[in-house]
């Protein structure tokens, strides 16, 4: 009678613990067989994050040229080597640059020839393609060239200068440019060559002493300059 007692103490023990067992196993089961949640699709479009607008093409050119200049001559204007860097950003219809030019005069002639002054700009300037609206979508070497031709006009700083003497002047930049495409069409990047004139006209005459201690100076005029440079358009 005991054994039998322990028997079915045991039993009733057993039989709520597996209910509950069971119940549990069946309870991943019942919500796997749920119904899965879905949202109208005008929910899924609010969430969506706004489409930012196209980055401007940006571009690096680097090049070299000359600048005729007639200041410090006695016999007019002369070719001086001289260096360009520009960088700037939109390729269409409008843009804006930053520009340095360099040119070395410094001794490359004897005195009987004149005493020249070495020029540094830098200058700000916006950039207008009158027909970069031409055909656009038109992917022909011709419209590519066409649609590269520009013209400049901005404001910059130039310094002028003798070794240790030196003067400066605000310079109203003009130019134009036109660009013959190196790589072929379509390509995220594209490699060009450039050619390209800068006139600056000074809004006042400075005048750049001979020597550290001479009283002859020279008066610092207008320049016009030609180059041609490699230009990267990203």
């Amino acid at each position: 009678m005991a054994g039998r007692a322990r028997t079915s103490g045991l039993l009733r023990i057993a039989v709520p613990v597996g209910m509950a067992l069971a119940g549990l196993a069946a309870a991943p089961v019942a919500r796997a067989q749920e119904p899965p949640v879905t949202l109208p699709a005008e929910a899924l479009t609010e969430t969506l994050p706004p489409d930012l607008p196209p980055r401007p093409r940006m571009s690096l050119a680097v090049g070299m040229g000359a600048t005729f200049d007639p200041t410090g001559f006695s016999d007019g204007a002369h070719a001086i080597p001289s260096f360009f860097a520009v960088g700037g950003f939109g390729d269409g219809i409008a843009g804006f640059d930053l520009g340095a030019f360099a040119s070395s005069a410094s001794g490359r002639y004897v005195s009987a020839q004149g005493v020249p002054v070495d020029r540094l700009a830098l200058d700000a300037f916006g950039v207008i393609r009158p027909a970069a609206r031409v055909h656009p979508d038109d992917r022909r070497y011709g419209y590519r060239v066409l649609h590269t031709v520009a013209v400049e006009l901005g404001l910059g700083l130039e310094r002028d200068g003798r070794s240790m003497v030196a003067g400066s002047r605000w310079e109203v930049h003009t130019g134009a440019r036109v660009e013959f495409p190196l790589t072929p069409a379509g390509l995220p990047s594209e490699l060009r060559l450039r050619l390209a004139m800068r006139r600056a006209i000074g809004l006042y005459t400075p005048e750049v002493a001979v020597a550290p201690q001479s009283t002859q100076a020279t008066a610092v005029g207008d320049s016009t300059e030609l180059y041609a440079a490699l230009a990267v358009v990203f």
